[in-house]
């Protein structure tokens, strides 16, 4: 039902959703505090990469907002290990923003994080529709876009990359997605991959260059003073089960993380064996955070919108909700880590629900089924047709086809007309509806003959596809053979766009499967 809304509808509830938990106070995490500070150590001159800073650090610098920050870090500020795509914009902010006061500026970063959201709904409406339903009434992700968590700036630049042509420009996009938070490293890299083999490894060199020099001062400071040591308690999480367990002084959260554990490995080796690579790796990242963050559900909506739904995908969209469990530990007095009954109960709360909802859900069936308005075309016969059935015209094939010779396209699809005056797409015909990495895509489009150029885009492309005659467009493409494992075994939505002279537009989107 939410999935059929329009963009408008979406952006109109997400926004209100967002008014609502602007007005709350911060309350759960102080991470835009740390985003401000940085800022402001950068304004100082101070670098923010090199190490943590403490309250007798900064008192000479008599700056109120790192004043409140640290406050809010209870006197300790991580280092910052986020690109300078976005440490420099957040300086920029805190300078021009400095007469608000240290509370103004944080407002201003949390506003900042929520139009970024409603932008990846905007940007995500056309191409990425469930995505965009996922972020728009996701609670979690909406919570965390208010608090000012900065998942939501990366995610905008890499779905903005969505709707770049220009291959040489798109990569540069999700280069700046990666210098934003180096979790954008995934999308770039599955970009890299399927670039044609004689530009990937120059577009791979000049990528690999610009990220060196966006994350060095991160990365010598890390070599030079080593990483940040904290005194408090290990963050909750399956691999920091054992220290737990020490912090505890009891073996309760090390038993209750080595069934947990157990119960992982099955729901992993179940996702193997279903081929359901995509959603199944993301869930294994996700079990092996350190630190699986309430506000990461940014990340695992993503999969979910692009994985089929399986076992795995309905496991990391229930962990973007378990994931508040999380929190558990900066909800204050009465929430003491060092009670192992309250550990085991939040590792409990954490990670059940996920792991029984991949174990127990049965598997998707192994053939998808076309959508009621697809139809499956009969084989055309071998043996060469009669003189009287050449006479009948015969609309062109991407490819020069002898005469008798089969029909290359099996899988036709009649959209219904759309609104009066607008073009129209009366049939879709492809080769297959199974493509395979290496292989052709055949497409032929039959239109109305007002339509002047028609695209085709999914997976982040477009591909014009030539016009043989009026209402009649052909093409064909090769896909690529160096597709990651984790795009295979998974269906995808070819988009078809097709316009006139004057403007008008129609579209219509047909599903496909790609496998190796």
């Amino acid at each position: 039902m939410l999935a059929r809304l329009g963009v408008s509808s979406r952006l109109v509830v997400a926004a209100l959703a967002l008014a609502c938990a602007l007005a709350v106070p911060l309350r759960l995490s102080a991470d835009v505090w740390a985003y401000a500070a940085y800022g402001a150590l950068l304004g100082h001159g101070i670098d923010p990469w090199a190490r943590a800073y403490r309250t007798a650090d900064v008192t000479t610098l008599h700056d109120p907002l790192l004043d409140a920050a640290l406050q809010a870090w209870d006197g300790s500020l991580p280092r910052d290990v986020y690109g300078p795509a976005f440490t420099l914009p957040c300086a920029l902010l805190v300078a021009a923003l400095r007469p608000l006061g240290p509370g103004g500026i944080v407002m201003a970063l949390r506003i900042a994080s929520a139009l970024a959201l409603l932008a990846c709904v905007a940007l995500a409406a056309r191409t990425r529709r469930r995505l965009a339903t996922l972020l728009a009434y996701h609670p979690v992700v909406l919570w965390s876009a208010a608090e000012g968590h900065n998942d939501v700036w990366w995610l905008a630049l890499v779905l903005a990359a969505d709707r770049v042509r220009d291959q040489r420009l798109r990569l540069a996009v999700l280069a700046a997605a990666a210098t934003v938070k180096a979790v954008a490293l995934v999308p770039l890299a599955a970009a890299l991959a399927i670039q044609p083999r004689r530009r990937r490894l120059v577009a791979a060199s000049a990528t690999l260059l610009a990220l060196v020099a966006a994350y060095a001062p991160l990365v010598w400071s890390v070599l030079a003073h080593g990483l940040d040591r904290s005194g408090g308690p290990p963050r909750i999480s399956l691999v920091h089960a054992p220290a737990l367990a020490a912090w505890c002084g009891s073996p309760l959260p090390l038993v209750v993380g080595a069934g947990l554990a157990a119960a992982a490995i099955a729901a992993l080796v179940q996702a193997w064996r279903h081929s359901d690579l995509l959603a199944g790796s993301a869930l294994a990242g996700w079990l092996l955070l350190p630190s699986p963050e309430p506000w990461y559900a940014v990340w695992l909506v993503g999969v979910v919108a692009l994985a089929d739904w399986t076992p795995a995908s309905r496991a990391l969209l229930a962990a973007s909700i378990t994931g508040l469990a999380g929190y558990v530990g900066d909800l204050g007095p009465g929430t003491d880590l060092a009670n192992p009954a309250l550990v085991g109960g939040t590792m409990l709360a954490l990670y059940v629900i996920p792991l029984a909802v991949a174990l127990w859900q049965p598997a998707p069936a192994p053939q998808p089924q076309p959508p009621p308005v697809a139809r499956t075309a009969a084989p055309a016969p071998t043996q060469a047709p009669t003189p009287a059935a050449t006479t009948t015209p015969v609309p062109p094939s991407p490819s020069p086809q002898a005469t008798g010779t089969p029909n290359p396209f099996t899988y036709f699809v009649t959209p219904t007309p759309g609104p009066n005056g607008a073009p129209r797409i009366t049939e879709i015909a492809l080769n297959d509806r199974v493509l395979h990495k290496g292989g052709w895509l055949l497409v032929r489009v039959m239109t109305s003959p007002d339509v002047v150029t028609l695209i085709a885009r999914t997976m982040g492309r477009e591909i014009g596809i030539p016009q043989m005659s009026p209402g009649v467009f052909a093409g064909q493409e090769q896909l690529p053979g160096g597709i990651p494992f984790f795009l295979l075994n998974r269906n995808y939505d070819i988009e078809f766009i097709a316009s006139t002279g004057d403007g008008r537009t129609s579209t219509y989107t047909i599903p496909v499967r790609l496998e190796r």
